[in-house]
């Protein structure tokens, strides 16, 4: 009994030790107003389970609801799109895993500077006769074999392509050259020339291009020209109407080389007189001029006909349709729809006869009544009635989504789903609306590419004109649409 008193002298000693130190460092003031919050607190209930909803009215209680809707699809033969590019494409490829066939053909114009400096002064000229005269298309890649033997032929234009006027993939060469027309040149070519040593070929700063030879009594015409019309090549216009209204540049023969080119030049080659050197005059086509593709793609129906999927094929080739299930998701007009989104399944290619396309990069979701307006305007997605699929890491120009999962993803699509369900309710109980408007609740899947600026901004968007191909989950296997929505009960 004394050993147990003991211990608890010690512990009582230590307690008012512990006591007199702590009190030591607070004054009278901090002591009461430790005293007052402890009041404060003993006064609160301290069960928090009803903590936010007691503030709320019973009948006012928010319900936040999950569903998953069926959306379907199908795909959707283009026969042509918007042909403003930067690029243009140029040759015949098979795809391994369709069959299907493209080819390209383009025609160009070319620019001059205003001013009329694009020769020396004429008297330094030696006699009035070109040298040579060349046609070079400049390519940084291309889609196939470097070693596929081509065959391209080039025709003088007839007719001049207008400022101003929106061309599409499906222009007819034809109707630009005179009704006899016969090629000026032919050439066969490899994406790559054999004919340069392999150090060359090998490098990265190397310019890859066919060069095809081009009459030169056209050269001499056009120093000729020169001479006695200086004015006829003080800019892209005066020279186009007066000089040379372009080419058209025809893909003849070969299978499986696309050349992705990016520059057009005509070379006019003559000797100067004090030197009796070479001298060169290139004539650009570019961005400030024309150029038109003219695509064709065979083989096509029998993709657009399975509905056991559907596809994505680049150049024009097929877009994927949805008919979004608006009614359903809409059925319950006190709901307030907070998020929706969709996914759009990627399959693997089942080739195994070669290297088949890649998948498409970038896909615009737009509703189909306004897709040909969108890019005739060079609009940008507006986050309303049209979207680019979501990259899973922001910022950066690798879709993971995409590479990891094989999956296109648009997060949030909640505006167009409401910006639809608005239409419809405006037209209700006219019973010709659906007849009039057969559109009204469907999406375009479209292959896009685009350009930023510094900041990540879009500053343009067009049509892909790349080689790719994608198989889509879709056709009879419909397409989830997730809808988070909340309602006031």
């Amino acid at each position: 009994m004394k050993k147990e008193m003991s211990h608890l002298s010690v512990h009582c000693s230590l307690f008012s030790d512990h006591c007199r130190r702590i009190k030591s460092l607070f004054s009278p003031y901090h002591l009461l107003i430790i005293a007052l919050f402890g009041l404060l607190f003993a006064s609160c209930d301290s069960d928090t389970g009803t903590l936010g909803s007691s503030t709320t009215p019973t009948s006012d209680s928010l319900t936040i609801r999950t569903a998953i809707y069926k959306a379907s699809s199908r795909s959707v033969l283009v026969d042509s799109v918007l042909g403003k590019t930067s690029t243009v494409y140029f040759g015949r490829y098979t795809d391994p895993e369709t069959k299907s066939l493209f080819s390209s053909d383009f025609i160009t114009q070319f620019n001059c500077v205003e001013g009329g400096n694009v020769f020396p002064p004429a008297d330094s000229i030696k006699g009035d006769s070109a040298q040579r005269l060349e046609l070079r298309l400049f390519f940084p890649s291309y889609y196939g074999a470097a070693d596929n033997a081509m065959q391209l032929e080039v025709y003088p234009l007839e007719r001049t392509l207008t400022e101003g006027i929106p061309y599409y993939t499906n222009l007819s060469p034809a109707d630009y050259l005179a009704p006899d027309a016969q090629p000026i040149a032919r050439k066969t070519y490899t994406a790559l020339d054999y004919a340069l040593a392999d150090d060359i070929l090998d490098d990265d700063d190397h310019y890859h291009n066919v060069c095809i030879p081009l009459p030169t009594r056209m050269g001499t015409d056009i120093i000729r020209d020169y001479r006695e019309h200086p004015e006829h090549f003080d800019g892209a216009t005066s020279f186009i109407e007066n000089v040379c209204k372009g080419f058209y540049i025809k893909c003849t023969g070969g299978d499986g080389t696309v050349l992705c080119i990016d520059q057009v030049s005509l070379n006019v080659c003559f000797r100067m007189a004090r030197t009796d050197s070479i001298y060169t005059t290139q004539f650009m086509g570019s961005q400030e001029v024309l150029q038109v593709n003219s695509f064709d793609n065979e083989g096509l129906e029998p993709l657009v006909a399975d509905n056991t999927c559907t596809w994505l094929k680049t150049p024009a080739g097929i877009f994927t349709e949805v008919t979004l299930p608006i009614d359903e998701i809409t059925r319950n007009e006190q709901d307030t729809i907070n998020s929706a989104s969709i996914v759009f399944q990627k399959y693997n290619s089942n080739n195994s006869d070669g290297t088949p396309l890649g998948a498409p990069t970038r896909l615009l979701l737009i509703r189909k009544s306004e897709a040909h307006d969108f890019f005739a305007q060079n609009r940008v997605p507006d986050g309303l009635t049209s979207f680019l699929h979501t990259l899973k890491k922001e910022g950066t120009s690798t879709d993971i989504n995409l590479t990891k999962y094989n999956q296109y993803v648009f997060d949030n699509i909640a505006r167009l789903i409401i910006t639809c369900r608005n239409e419809r309710d405006a037209w209700k109980g006219d019973g010709n609306y659906e007849t009039a408007n057969p559109d009204w609740n469907k999406v375009l899947l479209i292959p896009v590419a685009i350009t930023t600026d510094s900041n990540g901004s879009i500053v343009t968007l067009r049509h892909d004109f790349s080689l790719s191909s994608a198989r889509l989950l879709g056709g009879i296997d419909p397409i989830e649409v997730r809808i988070i929505t909340s309602a006031f009960k």
